[in-house]
């Protein structure tokens, strides 16, 4: 059965905040909890907004009034961002809510930390947008979405294009532009012809601008959503899922993540920052390999610069110059590789070391939500 579909626009999580209440509410009174069930109150009132402050809330059947009200009710929360967890539950339920989403509220996350909560709701508001929007179900044919991928860099090639690979967004093509003599690139045109993602392949003078590959690449393509990649990053599956849903919930013209996980090659180091607050209409700290646009709103504000490294800030402030928005969602699935060389951003590494909140040694992916064989020099 499907459950009435919410608006995407109403339940979200926009403005969500990591920092919590240590404390887990109950949806109803506390003696109704099946036994060995624990929660520190009951909740005056199921505003998500006031819900998602706290580490979790407890549901059990007894506080709706039946289980389609109970499973459309606890979808809005977990598109909101509220971590949801099921005292108890049936067959019914979690075929309403479907597998993934019943699976995360099933499992318990009383003993999960403040970084671990995150991506637990994060996991929970993918499911739930994708499932139980009226966007998605509405979107018979969901946007499809133009990877732009610049790179002078042979040796990269391989693991950027395992990144598109893995991608689980349904609609996807590849626009990739080599930058750089032709000759350079030996064997490129067979290894994309093996994507199972239709692709367009340019190649741009190595002298030339970064904004003038991009413009190419944006030009060999066809997708009503423009998102750049950038070929020395790392990528998770969702990471295109994610930029396609925060676009379709804040309605801004630029999406982007921040650079919230950061690995520093020389030093073989990966960390997370604390790179400002997600989840909100900003401008600062924003990822230019992790951003996304409709191709109408980069068409209008000129396409991307090509007079200057920045590309992707100057296309934030043009947007934002002409009454457009900017919006920063959360950073999981998306880590920045520093390895001290070709950056168009320069910063050093005590720069990202200053505002880091965890520092682990090595290359670690799953710090991000990524599949560790993201970092392999062909994953």
């Amino acid at each position: 059965m499907l459950l009435p579909a919410f608006d995407l626009r109403t339940y979200n999580p926009i403005h969500w905040r990591p920092a919590t209440t240590s404390r887990a509410v109950a949806l109803g009174r506390m003696e109704l909890l099946p036994p060995g069930t624990t929660a520190h109150r009951a909740a005056r009132r199921r505003d998500p907004i006031r819900l998602r402050r706290h580490h979790h809330v407890v549901d059990a059947a007894v506080f709706h009034d039946n289980p389609v009200a109970r499973a459309g009710a606890l979808a809005k929360l977990a598109a909101s961002g509220v971590v949801v967890h099921l005292a108890d539950s049936d067959h019914s339920l979690g075929a309403m809510l479907g597998s993934e989403l019943g699976a995360l509220m099933a499992a318990d996350p009383k003993e999960l930390d403040s970084s671990a909560r995150e991506m637990h709701s994060i996991r929970m508001r993918r499911a739930a947008l994708r499932e139980h929007s009226s966007w998605a179900r509405r979107s018979i044919k969901l946007p499809t979405v133009s990877i732009l991928l610049a790179t002078r860099r042979p040796a990269l090639l391989a693991r950027a294009l395992a990144s598109v690979e893995r991608q689980s967004y349904p609609r996807l093509e590849l626009s990739l532009a080599l930058h750089g003599p032709e000759g350079s690139f030996a064997g490129a045109e067979e290894r994309t012809a093996e994507l199972p993602v239709p692709t367009s392949l340019v190649h741009v003078p190595g002298d030339a601008p970064i904004g003038v590959a991009l413009n190419a690449a944006t030009d060999a393509s066809a997708g009503m959503l423009v998102t750049k990649m950038d070929d020395d990053d790392l990528y998770g599956a969702e990471h295109v899922w994610d930029l396609v849903l925060a676009h379709a919930y804040s309605g801004a013209q630029v999406v982007a993540k921040g650079f919230e996980f950061v690995h520093l090659a020389a030093s073989d180091l990966t960390l997370r920052t604390g790179g400002g607050t997600s989840e909100a209409y900003r401008t600062g700290f924003l990822a230019g390999g992790a951003l996304m646009i409709a191709r109408e709103d980069l068409a209008r504000v000129g396409g991307w610069a090509t007079h200057r490294l920045d590309e992707d800030k100057e296309l934030a402030r043009r947007v934002l110059r002409t009454g457009g928005s900017v919006y920063r969602t959360h950073g999981a699935g998306f880590m920045l590789v520093r390895h001290g060389a070709g950056h168009s951003w320069e910063a050093d590494d005590e720069d990202f070391l200053r505002r880091a909140e965890r520092v682990v040694p090595g290359c670690v992916p799953a710090l991000a939500d990524i599949d560790p064989g993201a970092a392999l020099p062909g994953g």
